[in-house]
């Protein structure tokens, strides 16, 4: 790979020469940008990346110490080299505070950069190497560990897992059931919460937390069991030697259901799928699982359903899969109008080429129907405090569906409410982020300390992001914005008072009036001695 290169010094033919004698590509570089003065090489750094700068001390408005510096503040996995004079070399010893990897003597010639380069070179590489090294992997592994267990059991649940990567897997996750002779899996969701008399009443997000507690407790170490959260809600994968545990499982399972009712007002919604002998037909007992909530509507509050005890028809289930399901609720999320409507089209096409009886076909609408519902209840938050129009009776608009075109309609009526509750808010949340940004820089532009990074601080997010928010929704750069606001008021007071120039590059946050013309003349084309002449 090549390394990208920046090249800083105020006398161009020092610049160029550089730029033109020396084989970059051969040592590995590239050469992406040259500037006479610090400062440009900051506002470049602002939004592209480069590996190492190239610099001259003697720079006007911000010289190469003050550069290095700044670089190693902001950006410390950029390298700098820095060039200097007989007379500097005192000066220069300062900069290795700031990590500079060389400087060289001018005159510069090519072998002694070249030498200098190949050490920048090997450095580079070697920090890429120290990154990859096997004891640094095992450490970030461990750390994630949590979290690629979690990713390993929805795959396997998803059918998403190679026979022969299988048991490496379930030992470097840990999987507790790994080691048996029979596989299920139980799926629950909250179903509902209880209205509570107290004015702390348990909420959704409160009532996932309880319940996951809960089923730790309760199952403690009395069975072989790994519990996570599926787009499904809770999943617990449970192993089992032989058959007869199944009925202790259900009945702690009961136990659990029951206990969350009567302490916390919590009513769970519990389907169990089928014993598989296999792991790599979990997958089957997942979506049986999910199958069986269909039916609580049909039994009583917080009772386990097991797909075991319902007896089916022998015309295959369809019902709205993960992939239709995910696939549908991210455009809701992320799309417009038209592309909800297009992925509902394709929806129902589908479904009228199946062909499905009566009853199944209810059964899918019901499984979509159940699915928009958790999707609502998911992000309640974001319609709950702007009135009732966010929500809806889903038991009462089951009894009054005729046919799948009235289902149809109300589910692209639905969907597409949703979908403007998304748009609006992050189009409201970005603009209120910008907002308090853009009066902040008009409040402290005055302040020649105010940066990128001071404001990214003062609203609370990564400087990074910022940069990449503030130019998406403002069409400017940080910088250029900035720049512009206090050039603005320097054309006013131009125009409008009698004060020094001096002055006025104090007055709009430029403590060198050298940098404020040179800044000046680069935006207009002329002086600020000549604009006022001009303008009277």
């Amino acid at each position: 790979m090549k390394y990208k290169v920046i090249l800083a010094d105020d006398e161009e033919e020092a610049l160029f020469g550089i730029q033109r004698n020396l084989d970059w590509e051969g040592y590995g570089f590239e050469v992406v940008g040259t500037f006479g003065n610090g400062r440009d090489v900051m506002e470049f750094l602002e939004t592209q990346e480069a590996d190492i700068v190239i610099t001259d001390i003697r720079m006007p408005f911000m010289d190469g110490i003050e550069l290095a510096k700044n670089i190693y503040d902001s950006y410390p996995q950029t390298k700098v080299i820095i060039i200097s004079g007989y007379g500097d070399f005192q000066y220069a010893k300062e900069a290795m505070s700031y990590r500079v990897m060389d400087y060289i003597l001018k005159p510069v010639n090519a072998r002694e950069m070249g030498e200098a380069l190949q050490k920048v070179y090997e450095t580079l590489e070697q920090e890429i190497r120290e990154r990859q090294n096997i004891e640094f992997l095992k450490k970030q592994y461990l750390e994630n560990l949590p979290v690629i267990r979690e990713n390993f059991l929805n795959r396997l649940v998803e059918g998403d897992i190679k026979k022969r990567n299988l048991h490496e897997e379930l030992k470097n996750c840990g999987i507790r059931a790994a080691e048996a002779s029979f596989w299920m899996i139980a799926l629950i969701q909250v179903d509902k919460i209880d209205q509570q008399p107290k004015e702390d009443g348990m909420d959704m997000q409160y009532a996932s937390v309880y319940v996951r507690s809960l089923i730790l407790d309760r199952l403690g170490e009395r069975c072989r069991y790994d519990v996570f959260y599926s787009r499904m809600g809770e999943c617990i994968l449970f192993g089992m030697k032989d058959a007869q545990e199944v009925g202790k499982i259900l009945s702690r399972l009961n136990s659990i259901a029951g206990e969350s009712k009567k302490a916390a007002g919590i009513c769970l919604a519990m389907g169990v799928g089928k014993r598989k002998m296999s792991l790599f037909e979990i997958k089957a007992s997942f979506e049986e699982a999910q199958e069986a909530l269909m039916y609580r509507k049909m039994t009583k509050d917080s009772e386990v359903i097991c797909m075991e005890d319902i007896e089916i028809s022998n015309e295959e289930l369809v019902l709205f899969d993960e992939t239709s399901r995910d696939l549908l609720f991210s455009v809701i999320k992320f799309g417009d109008a038209k592309d909800i409507r297009s992925v509902l089209f394709d929806m129902r096409t589908k479904l009228e080429g199946q062909n499905m009886s009566m009853n199944a076909c209810q059964a899918w609408l019901i499984s979509v129907w159940n699915a928009i519902l958790l999707f609502e209840k998911q992000y309640s938050h974001l319609w709950d405090a702007k009135g009732s129009e966010g929500t809806f009776d889903g038991l009462k608009f089951l009894g009054q569906y005729e046919n799948t075109e009235a289902f149809f309609q109300w589910m692209e009526e639905r969907c597409l409410l949703l979908g403007a509750y998304f748009t609006k808010e992050r189009s409201s949340k970005n603009q209120n982020i910008i907002e308090v940004a853009q009066k902040y820089i008009e409040k402290e532009f005055k302040n020649p300390e105010i940066s990128l990074e001071m404001t990214a601080e003062y609203i609370g997010l990564t400087p990074a992001y910022f940069s990449r928010l503030f130019k998406k929704e403002t069409g400017e750069t940080f910088i250029k914005y900035l720049t512009r606001i206090r050039l603005e008021e320097a054309i006013r007071m131009l125009d409008e008072t009698e004060e020094k120039i001096y002055a006025i590059a104090e007055k709009t946050g430029y403590l060198d009036v050298g940098y404020f013309s040179h800044v000046f003349k680069k935006k207009y084309g002329i002086s600020p001695i000549q604009r006022r002449r001009q303008n009277r």
